[in-house]
């Protein structure tokens, strides 16, 4: 039986790509609370691209889940809990089962159990030390399932200007005409743009001497971001232009090609 799964990637959109649903026996399989969502507000449907071999759009996606993390986390530690139960549960809910098959095809575990794991302990009030601790053990697995250690630092960087294309998307609808209209997709946008920037700090060695201009540009195109954030939870009147996000993202996409 084969079921559509949101893959988010490339300017903005989100990709819908055919994978196998996978039984829970299998590497990397999603728990029940981690079905795939239906698209969601300001989501448009795409060309298919093959996780299984592009690393690119691997690296990505993961960076969403990681985003959407980071995020949560943050709104944690600065006592917004329910905001943070609804951002750790979106990583499966709108991600993860559509990676089930990538994990597999390229021999990965996979980290359901630990990403279900840290978000039943956040929904059910478990103690920080718990929160914390279920996080960092995510973070690790997440990270033996990233490909960017053997990844030229030109494809990362792609990876990074299509999460930051996306998180434009995600701020245009969080902020409107002049007002926070969806502070959730503002979040997003947020998380999605603290892990394109952490990217940067995980190219291998030998890539990041060939391309130490491109990266120490890009990381000054996104530090100009900074301002587009003040603040993780905004409220009523709000100014914020997605786009210098798009433009930022489209800099970036230049500086990778120019490697």
């Amino acid at each position: 039986m084969f079921e559509k799964k949101k893959v988010w990637l490339g300017v903005g959109s989100v990709l819908a790509t055919t994978v196998a649903a996978a039984p829970l026996t299998q590497p990397g399989a999603a728990p029940s609370m981690f079905m795939a969502a239906p698209m969601a507000e300001g989501e448009m449907a795409a060309p298919e691209i093959d996780l299984n071999t592009n690393d690119t759009a691997f690296l990505a996606q993961l960076g969403f889940i990681r985003g959407h993390l980071w995020v949560g986390i943050k709104l944690y530690e600065q006592g917004h809990i329910e905001m943070a139960k609804t951002h750790m549960k979106h990583p499966g809910d709108e991600l993860y089962s559509g990676l089930t098959e990538a994990f597999e095809a390229r021999g990965l575990p996979g980290f359901a159990e630990p990403l279900n794991t840290l978000a039943e302990s956040v929904i059910n009030d478990k103690d920080e030390d718990t929160v914390m601790s279920n996080y960092k053990t995510l973070l690790d697995s997440v990270s033996a399932n990233e490909p960017i250690a053997d990844m030229s630092a030109k494809d990362v960087i792609l990876s990074v200007s299509s999460m930051l294309m996306v998180a434009a998307d995600e701020y245009a609808i969080g902020i409107q005409n002049g007002e926070v209209a969806n502070v959730h997709e503002y979040q997003d946008a947020m998380g999605f743009k603290e892990i394109a920037l952490e990217r940067l700090n995980r190219i291998n060695d030998k890539e990041a001497s060939k391309a130490e201009e491109a990266i120490s540009e890009t990381r000054k195109v996104i530090g100009n971001l900074e301002n587009l954030w003040p603040t993780t939870t905004p409220e009523g009147k709000f100014e914020g232009d997605p786009s210098k996000i798009y433009g930022a993202a489209s800099r970036i996409e230049l500086e990778a090609r120019s490697i």
